[in-house]
């Protein structure tokens, strides 16, 4: 469809989703999110022939990150994070990492992987766009928007996020940071449809959305 081969693996506790992604035609890959149990991720890169270059990260929290090093140390791979978020890294993995700027494209084989600054739920949230396909992190679940961060702006960040992913054509693939939805993976039309957060006309709205599905009140942050 796209040329572009992604596997989801679900790992620890949380449902984490990590994932691999190549291009078909040259085998390069990226690992999303490496996280918990490092050996299924190489041992599934490696039964597919896959050549891991890249370790791409939507953010630097534990258990999305915890398995950075070894992924790197195993591959070479080169570390690929948003600048908010490299002090955080730290804690999992001491070596180098290239760090985001707006918009910034990676190649991936035969494929572009664009890095989209999503904040809200941390303040250097990335979502990955490859092929019709967005690596949303925690920034946009199946089933609704991710939780916002303690960050008094974190909200509003997280509505211009919303707004941002709402414009990409509704056939885009969301692949989230958790298996907590209905189904693993959604079209961002289908989450458009069915999240009122993602679907609100107005900052009032989302911030009712958001306090109806998180319980906690956001009123203060704008």
């Amino acid at each position: 469809m796209d040329g572009l081969f992604v596997l989801p693996l679900r790992q620890g506790p949380l449902w984490n989703f990590s994932y691999l992604v190549a291009c078909e035609a040259t085998r390069e890959a990226a690992v999303i999110d490496p996280a918990w149990d490092t050996a299924a991720i190489l041992a599934a890169a490696a039964d597919r022939g896959l050549d891991i270059r890249w370790v791409l990260l939507t953010h630097s929290h534990s258990d999305h990150a915890n398995g950075v090093a070894a992924v790197v140390e195993a591959t070479g791979a080169t570390v690929f994070v948003h600048e908010s978020e490299a002090n955080g890294l730290s804690d999992h993995f001491s070596g180098p990492a290239e760090v985001a700027g707006p918009g910034r494209t990676l190649p991936l084989g035969e494929v572009e992987v664009r890095a989209l600054h999503t904040p809200g739920h941390s303040a250097g949230s990335l979502s990955f766009l490859a092929g019709g396909r967005l690596f949303a992190g925690d920034t946009l679940h199946v089933g609704g928007m991710g939780r916002p961060g303690p960050d008094r702006d974190a909200v509003e960040a997280l509505w211009e996020s919303a707004r941002l992913l709402r414009a990409l054509p509704p056939e885009t693939i969301v692949h989230p940071g958790h298996d907590e939805g209905p189904t693993p993976s959604a079209t961002l039309g289908d989450e458009i449809r069915r999240g009122p957060a993602l679907s609100a006309e107005s900052y009032a709205e989302f911030v009712e959305a958001l306090e109806r599905s998180t319980g906690r009140s956001h009123r203060h942050d704008r």
